[in-house]
């Protein structure tokens, strides 16, 4: 939080920790909301995971204790159950309070004393609850059937749980139970990407849930109508690295990439985020864990390693599936021939099978160290105010390069390729959705395969992201200095060599069918669906196919969308870290800067720019397959892009706060008609003219029009009377206090640079944004709200219950 709100905050502790009025209506203005809550999270997924934990721990809280409660106690609780439950666990022996930051320890202090001094400890004793028991239950096999499911597989094996404090003998067995499968699922992940594996995905865990039990869990993703198969091979996998253990090979790259992640850990201790340290200080308190730092977690580390043989993972392998059970569960849509019966025939089938020990594999070279002569720079440019400086290669590659000291060896880097959707025509129908969701990665290169590219970097931190944005398609990695330049050739070699294997790409259409079916079983997944195709007047760039088109598209046909744009368009890269400018630029030099040289602006097609909101067809209404009282209300109105004007755009995404805080005061607080409206802006900065204002709140059917008519009403008033001072700084605030956060951070200056050196104007974006935030004034809002908010003009989406979509469309 700024320094400013800190009073208020620990205020708002102090009183929320011991005295709360639980008034009668304020718990009664709350229970719509909870029940909003409960109703917009509800999902097929949320009941198949209640129905195992009831197979798994049927005598236990843990089966019946979702954080969210039951419905009946929501609507229906009485004060004194509130006023019970608060004063038996709100009490000042059972409180921790957590502060990190840049601020002065005595001063905190003297600040948290002054808050909390007088928070007494009742007198009753603490309450204990009694979670219950774990107990055995033997193999058992059950299954659970519903609309919507992805199909999965999984086998459990549970013991008791003894709840300590942590200690060395612990966290030593931790350590080594972590690495144990770290190695198993590595060699599920490589099964799982080779052509004729039936599963799609298959993964092991071994943790304790709180209060519960200590569990190993092999969860297993088949590929369609291919369930026993993928049982077999996974499970198979499992019991041959029980008996046989792992080889001396896969323990080296386990070891190697641990001790990355605790190095990079040491070095950069001293620029820790602040929230995730609180986290972590709150999480390992919650654990009965003992904080550790970077340093001793490195000294850990360097000590236990010479401990850690061969000998000594593979002893404490057998006992990972010693537990009772295993309890055998599927789950899915429908259960083919894989019902109960068959799991567990077929689990006694390979239980009693003879292993054999799976044939070992060595790492190949990195090859991709050489890429020719490097390149010049032809043009520097420094800008101090932003402490940026521009580099010009001689093949045109262009470059911008930000030094940081907010985070120490952390290293980001996006090369962008100019062109994105905007060089796709809308009429060729080009299939991004399938190219967006592919994994290049998974792909391979060339000359490694995506499990060998893998096991080539042991040790090594890279990325390899791919985005296909409005103007441009662009790689990204983070990595630290030791293996900057590493990461340079990963990304080198994928634009220049990328496999795009097509295994890769009939693995992910596995997960196609699930994907779909759970999208259609939630308002939410149905919008994600259909929404942005309807805001843009059905644009084919920005549409979802069907299942049936997504699994009819070819491999061929996403390589050639994704390689035209890796390999013809214009290059820039962007490099935001702990990095030296010189070491920036000869690297650079060595990869990008040896391409040959290309066109210095990408071929737009001359319908390339064209992006339409909707004029007709305004009321669109889809059916979801979930549960009947779940409807999600979708309103938006066409504004503007951002660059024709960007103090407009400013000043929309305040309107949009404004209307977010009403809607939270009216639609949530006073009329309980959803847990969570927002309203939010979208501007382009591609496409020209394209923008729009939007709200949205998850309701019951029934409620819809109520929403639309609050939203109507909200709309008005805006309208016809300025907004308070006090209100419109309730807006701003929070924009101008995470732009002072926002500069302070890596993520930002990497996602706000790149294309700054063909448009300069970003620059000024930046340098501008906290002043015309700051300008925007109540009359702004009236009048923008005037201008934009047009209701007859407004698309309105409606996600509705297949039962009652027809009939509200026919309406």
């Amino acid at each position: 939080m700024a320094e400013d709100d800190l009073d208020t905050g620990l205020f708002l502790m102090r009183e929320t920790a011991g005295n709360l009025s639980l008034d009668d209506g304020a718990i009664d203005r709350e229970r719509g909301v909870i029940l909003g809550e409960e109703r917009a999270s509800d999902s097929p997924g949320r009941h198949a995971y209640m129905k195992w934990a009831t197979a798994a721990f049927s005598n236990q809280k843990y089966a019946v204790r979702l954080p969210i409660g039951l419905t009946d106690i929501i609507s229906n609780a009485k004060r004194d159950r509130f006023v019970d439950y608060y004063n038996h666990f709100y009490r000042p022996e059972q409180a921790t309070l957590v502060v990190v930051g840049d601020f002065d320890p005595d001063a905190m202090e003297g600040k948290i004393k002054t808050k909390f001094a007088d928070w007494q400890k009742p007198a009753a004793p603490i309450r204990v609850t009694d979670f219950g028991a774990y107990k055995p239950k033997g193999v058992i096999s059950e299954v659970y059937t519903e609309k919507g499911l992805r199909t999965e597989l999984s086998l459990t094996w549970a013991a008791p749980l003894t709840e300590t404090y942590q200690t060395y003998a612990s966290a030593n067995i931790d350590f080594l139970n972590g690495i144990r499968t770290q190695i198993l699922n590595e060699r599920l992940e490589r099964q799982a990407k080779l052509p004729d594996t039936p599963f799609a995905s298959a993964t092991i865990a071994h943790d304790d849930i709180d209060h519960t039990a200590k569990v190993t869990q092999l969860s297993i993703t088949p590929k369609p109508g291919r369930e026993k198969d993928a049982f077999i091979a996974a499970y198979t996998t499992v019991r041959q690295y029980a008996e046989f253990g792992a080889d001396q090979a896969e323990l080296d790259r386990a070891l190697s990439d641990i001790e990355t992640y605790f190095k990079q850990a040491l070095q950069g201790a001293k620029t820790r985020n602040s929230r995730d340290l609180s986290e972590a200080l709150v999480n390992s308190m919650a654990d009965g864990d003992v904080f550790t730092s970077p340093q001793q977690d490195w000294d850990y580390f360097v000590a236990m390693k010479p401990k850690i043989t061969l000998a000594t993972l593979n002893d404490g392998i057998k006992p990972l599936f010693a537990g009772d059970g295993p309890l055998l569960w599927h789950e899915g849509p429908t259960l083919g021939d894989f019902d109960k019966k068959a799991f567990l025939d077929t689990y006694k089938q390979v239980q009693a099978a003879h292993m054999t020990a799976s044939e070992a594999r060595a790492n190949k070279p990195w090859p991709y160290t050489s890429f020719g002569t490097p390149g010049k720079v032809i043009k520097r440019e420094d800008i101090n105010d932003l402490g940026i400086t521009q580099l010009t290669y001689a093949n045109g590659v262009r470059a911008t390069i930000k030094t940081t000291d907010f985070k120490t060896d952390e290293i980001g880097i996006t090369v962008r390729f100019a062109g994105g959707l905007s060089s796709l025509s809308p009429a060729s129908k080009p299939p991004v959705f399938a190219a967006s969701v592919s994994d290049l990665q998974e792909g391979g290169l060339g000359k490694l395969t995506a499990s060998e590219l893998k096991d080539s970097l042991t040790g090594k931190i890279y990325g390899v992201g791919l985005g296909l944005g409005e103007d441009a398609t662009t790689l990204s990695g983070g990595t630290t200095k030791a293996d900057f330049a590493t990461q340079m050739e990963v990304l080198m070699a994928f634009t220049t060599d990328a496999a795009y294997s097509n295994d890769a790409f009939e693995r992910l259409k596995a997960f196609i069918p699930d994907y779909y079916n759970s999208l259609n079983s939630t308002p939410g997944g149905v919008f994600q669906m259909k929404g942005s195709a309807v805001l843009r007047d059905n644009d084919p760039r920005y549409t979802m196919p069907s299942q049936a088109d997504f699994l009819a598209t070819k491999n061929e046909q996403v390589k050639a969308l994704v390689d035209r744009q890796l390999k013809t368009g214009p290059i820039e890269i962007t490099i935001v870290g702990d990095i030296s400018e010189t070491e920036a630029e000869g690297q650079i030099a060595k990869t990008f800067a040896t391409l040959a040289k290309r066109a210095d602006k990408p071929v737009i097609p001359a319908d390339g720019l064209t992006l339409h909101f909707p004029t007709q067809n305004l009321k669109q209404v889809f059916e979801h397959q979930g549960r009947a009282d779940q409807d999600l209300s979708y309103v938006a109105w066409p504004s503007a892009d951002f660059t024709s004007d960007t103090q407009r755009a400013r000043a929309l995404t305040v309107l949009a706060e404004v209307m977010s805080l009403r809607l939270t005061d009216i639609v949530r607080e006073k009329k309980r008609l959803s847990y969570s409206p927002y309203a939010s802006n979208y501007y382009s900065q591609t496409f020209p003219g394209f923008g729009y204002l939007s709200a949205v709140a998850q309701v019951k059917p029934e409620d819809d029009q109520a929403f639309y008519d609050t939203l109507s009403e909200i709309v008005a008033e805006l309208k016809t009377r300025p907004v308070s001072d006090d209100e419109l700084l309730r807006a701003k605030k929070p924009l101008l206090d995470r732009m002072d956060t926002d500069l302070k951070t890596n993520t930002y200056w990497a996602g706000a640079l790149p294309g700054s050196t063909a448009d300069p104007r970003k620059l000024d974006y930046i340098r501008n944004r906290r002043e015309q935030y700051q300008a925007v004034t109540a009359a702004d809002i009236q009048r923008l709200a005037a201008q934009y908010l047009d209701m007859s003009k407004a698309v309105r989406i409606q996600i509705k219950p297949a039962a009652t979509a027809e009939a509200t469309a026919a309406k």
